[in-house]
């Protein structure tokens, strides 16, 4: 068994549960399903969702990569040798409304434990970009005035969010990973009534919120959303929250998940979402 060095920050969560990993079987992922399992009861994890990345644009690297009868088998090994953290087989779709009868149907071929609809990429009239990947995103940032850059993401958000898709919206303000280069600091008020509209669609729709720590690893330095985007969840009556790291290396398991505890807390939050078969399971902060 490898070992792994874990920072002490990373020891113990308050709520054992990371909800948003990929592993190797995701085109981006560097670490298997069996090192995470490992790796996870170092860390003291209970919970572990994988949500493999499912693209049906062309354009996406991710397009077509996902083997699903591999992520099944490798799920089920993992299962085995490491039965004392609960394994949780779920995938992240990107979300195109010209796509979502092609999602849906993509869907209905496979039962998972839970479901991220997430937006990745924006087209525009001259042209598109993932919003993710730093050259398309560059060119576009480069070429559009921040309202123009940002409007079209929460829009297709939205949509996300009105399709019913998912269980869970992923990292809400992706956009500003690379935006905040090109604008400085993303300011939620700024975008206040388009993504109160998204959180309200999502709640009209049973949709849930992931606080994704990610951004903290990256240029933004923040939480996908932050607080103030937590409370407006929280007030409009949203209570389906999950906590994930977006981990695509086992080293990145994990973390930042108390910093979103802590900030769900002083959000209103008592209680974080985990799911099995696509049903809802709470954990009390």
């Amino acid at each position: 068994m490898k070992l792994y060095m874990v920072p002490a920050d990373k020891r113990r969560n308050p709520v054992p549960v990371d909800l948003h990993v990929h592993s190797v079987c995701s085109a981006d992922g560097a670490s298997s399903i069996a090192d995470y399992a490992r790796q996870a009861a170092v860390l003291g994890l209970e919970e572990v969702g994988f949500c493999e990345h499912v693209d049906l644009d062309p354009r996406d690297q991710d397009y077509g990569y996902l083997d699903i009868l591999s992520y099944d088998q490798q799920i089920a090994r993992a299962r085995r040798t490491s039965p004392q953290v609960a394994l949780h087989q779920g995938v992240e779709v990107s979300y195109q409304s010209r796509r979502e009868d092609e999602i849906r149907t993509w869907l209905s071929t496979c039962t998972w434990d839970f479901v991220v609809t997430s937006v990745h990429l924006v087209d525009y009239d001259d042209g598109w970009a993932i919003v993710s990947e730093p050259n398309t995103a560059g060119t576009y940032f480069a070429t559009h005035g921040q309202c123009q850059a940002y409007a079209p993401y929460f829009e297709e958000l939205c949509r996300a969010a009105h399709s019913g898709l998912g269980d869970v919206l992923g990292h809400l303000d992706l956009i500003k990973r690379f935006g905040v280069a090109h604008y400085g600091p993303f300011e939620p008020v700024a975008f206040e009534e388009e993504i109160r509209a998204v959180l309200q669609a999502a709640i009209d729709w049973g949709v849930g919120l992931e606080v994704n720590t990610s951004g903290l690893r990256q240029s933004p330095g923040a939480h996908y959303p932050t607080l103030a985007v937590l409370r407006w969840y929280r007030e409009l009556g949203g209570e389906v929250l999950t906590v994930g790291s977006d981990a695509h290396h086992v080293d990145d398991l994990g973390a930042g998940i108390a910093e979103a505890l802590v900030m769900a807390q002083e959000a209103g939050f008592r209680a974080i979402a985990t799911f099995k078969e696509r049903q809802i399971r709470w954990l009390d902060l």
